[in-house]
């Protein structure tokens, strides 16, 4: 990885520019990534619920607080509204439960992502989304070329 990577973790925010790099790794959480396609800056949260529950959780432990987090955060480093593109990735099924449980908070959270970029008028220009398994991606502001590795599937335990 290059020097430049900055990696995000869970409910939190990362921004790069021209030579950086985004990297997170992600199961039913979903990485969000805004890029001003021509100033090449870029951001990606890594957004664990669709709402934000209480009011001192992180911004972006949330689609609906942590996308305009997002957004401005893109928009102080020089992104400007009309150019940025989004990616979506993540939002994995990671374990079998019922319908309407837990199971389907990946997919409640890849929904609440899209509606808040629909919302701010982003284009979404890629996502990988779903799925049964874990993510890796890794995001280059400078070209817009994104990585993902999927991970191996969680091991179901046999009693």
């Amino acid at each position: 990885m290059p020097d430049g990577t900055v990696t995000v973790k869970m409910a939190e925010i990362g921004y790069a520019a021209d030579g950086g790099v985004l990297k997170t790794t992600l199961g039913s959480c979903v990485g969000v990534i805004l890029r001003d396609r021509e100033r090449r800056v870029a951001g990606l949260a890594h957004v664990m619920l669709p709402q934000r529950l209480h009011p001192n959780d992180p911004p972006a432990k949330a689609a609906d607080s942590g996308v305009p987090a997002l957004l401005a955060g893109v928009e102080s480093r020089g992104g400007r509204r009309a150019a940025l593109e989004a990616w979506l990735v993540g939002g994995a099924c990671m374990f079998p439960v019922e319908h309407g449980g837990i199971a389907s908070i990946g997919a409640r959270n890849v929904e609440e992502a899209r509606r808040q970029l629909g919302g701010i008028g982003v284009p979404v220009v890629f996502e990988e989304v779903g799925g049964t398994c874990g993510r890796t991606v890794t995001f280059e502001p400078a070209t817009g070329a994104v990585s993902v590795r999927t991970l191996a599937p969680v091991a179901e335990v046999k009693s």
